[in-house]
């Protein structure tokens, strides 16, 4: 990767990285089950844009977690 296309993905990351921070507030200050549903979809999205790109590790991850989560939550 040369420079040019360095910076261009820096300042990608950098508009997502304020987009999603923008987004999160938004979300708290609409309460406890909006910044749940943030969450989420930014997780939903993370595990579909790996998927589509053929690395199921993510949504891998993210099944076992919430599985994880619903069992210590539930007994």
């Amino acid at each position: 990767m040369n420079a040019a296309q360095r910076r261009t993905v820096q300042a990608r990351l950098k508009n997502q990285a304020e987009h999603y921070n923008a987004a999160q507030a938004k979300a708290a200050e609409q309460g406890p089950m909006h910044l749940i549903t943030f969450w989420t979809n930014v997780n939903r999205k993370l595990a579909k844009d790996a998927l589509e790109s053929g690395d199921r590790t993510i949504a891998d991850r993210l099944a076992a977690h919430l599985n994880d989560f619903y069992r210590a939550h539930t007994q």
